[in-house]
């Protein structure tokens, strides 16, 4: 049985968090294991001091036994580690566990609503070993029902097609819709005031149609028994997303083309788009996303062309 890991941490978005992961856990019968750091090195020194461990591990453990009664009976195990840093934590525990998602909350300094890393987050987004799913804040207050539409972010690089596969599987398992969204960010191919000479027009125009002809081929590609359709829409990336995430239960989004394999390491792009989302964002690592092909089935064919 795959398995989603829950940061927790006795806060409001460690409610959000686990109010996610039990939407996920439910249509895919992932199993849950919700864990909490303690500030304790349990490496034996001349410092350390048996009583404050097991104190530090009990109140631990009871914010990790609160959590878990609230799930209602839900196949939950938790764990209670002591180690000064939580992403360090849950890094270590996801290997040793082959956890096939992580799921943290938003911090509460960020508006409600909206999705912004808190420390933790920040350190998974840069080097976890299994996709990074990131709650926005107040998401266990909502009414957020099931999972019915998907959003994708697609540029036709290898990491994108990777997590428009992932997008797809997750569609595929949960019976969701899949929006598969391709910004065109007329920047990177120049501004009218700054070019001159006549060929300025119909190389933008020439650009501008080959990649909404790469979209509609991808959305073309996709397994008939997906429910998928194409949205190409014009300006800065990271803003047009967290737009776009406003209309969808689920966003999905691929690591940087470049840094260690089968790690999450952040682009520029998903970089401003977890600041700012409106629904949950899940961060695959790169290169692979066997982690979501374990919680949600193989998804053979799920590949655009």
């Amino acid at each position: 049985m795959s398995e989603i890991l829950v940061g927790i941490d006795g806060t409001a978005g460690a409610e959000d968090a686990l109010a996610f992961a039990q939407r996920l856990a439910g249509p895919t019968g992932a199993s849950l294991r919700l864990a909490s750091a303690f500030p304790y090195n349990s490496v034996p020194s001349r410092v350390s001091n048996r009583a404050i461990n097991e104190a530090l591990r009990q109140e631990a453990q009871a914010t990790l036994d609160r959590a878990a009664a609230s799930t209602g009976g839900a196949d939950v195990a938790t764990e209670a580690i002591a180690d000064a840093s939580p992403p360090h934590a849950l890094h270590t525990l996801a290997e040793e566990v082959g956890a096939a998602l992580v799921v943290v909350g938003s911090t509460h300094r960020g508006p409600a609503g909206r999705v912004l890393p808190g420390s933790t987050a920040e350190r998974l987004l840069h080097g976890s070993p299994c996709p990074v799913a990131i709650v926005p804040h107040g998401y266990a207050t909502q009414d957020a029902g099931p999972i019915k539409t998907i959003g994708v972010a697609y540029n036709a690089t290898d990491e994108s097609h990777a997590a428009l596969a992932a997008a797809c599987t997750i569609a595929r398992r949960i019976g969701a819709d899949l929006r598969v969204i391709r910004v065109f960010d007329a920047t990177r191919v120049g501004t009218p005031a700054l070019m001159t000479g006549p060929s300025y027009t119909p190389d933008f125009v020439d650009y501008k149609a080959k990649q909404r002809e790469g979209l509609e081929r991808a959305v073309a590609g996709l397994p008939d028994d997906v429910s998928a359709k194409g949205e190409f829409v014009t300006g800065r990336p990271s803003v047009e997303l967290a737009a776009q995430s406003e209309g969808v239960d689920l966003m999905v989004v691929g690591s940087r083309g470049y840094g260690p394999l089968a790690a999450v390491l952040l682009g520029g792009v998903t970089h401003g788009l977890v600041r700012k989302a409106a629904c949950p964002v899940i961060v695959l690592p790169r290169g692979e996303h066997a982690g979501i092909d374990e919680l949600f089935g193989s998804a053979a064919g799920a590949t655009a062309s």
